[in-house]
């Protein structure tokens, strides 16, 4: 069986009905769905505390197994600080968690590129 860890950056503590928030290092919660083959069989809603460094947010989500990201954007040191911890960073399609994972699942998404990465504190 087939298993891997998904998140997603949400603007509500409402798990996969969330609206998908557009800032990854101050967004309120992070949704962390298991996948097994090809179907979400776990959902947590992970609260974003306030925090001093970039690589924080990350170190939460590696720490619960995440393999992928989900995001609108993002910074450049958390991309790079995810990609050392070995969390793939793909482009969210979609408007809440459900459909940017159901996107995922489909096929429907690719990796982050520069025009994906921001100087922080702004929307995307």
């Amino acid at each position: 069986m087939q298993s891997e860890k998904v998140a997603v950056p949400a603007s509500e503590l409402t798990g996969l009905d969330s609206q998908v928030s557009s800032h990854f290092g101050h967004c309120p919660a992070f949704v962390v769905s298991t996948i097994e083959d090809g179907k979400i069989v776990d959902v947590e809603t992970i609260e974003n505390s306030s925090h001093r460094s970039c690589a924080e947010p990350v170190m939460l989500l590696a720490d619960r197994g995440v393999k992928v990201l989900l995001a609108t954007g993002m910074g450049g040191r958390p991309y790079m600080i995810s990609q050392q911890v070995g969390i793939s960073v793909m482009k969210a399609v979609g408007s809440t968690v459900r459909e940017v994972i159901d996107n995922y699942l489909k096929g429907n998404g690719t990796l982050f590129g520069d025009e994906s990465l921001c100087g922080g504190g702004k929307q995307h």
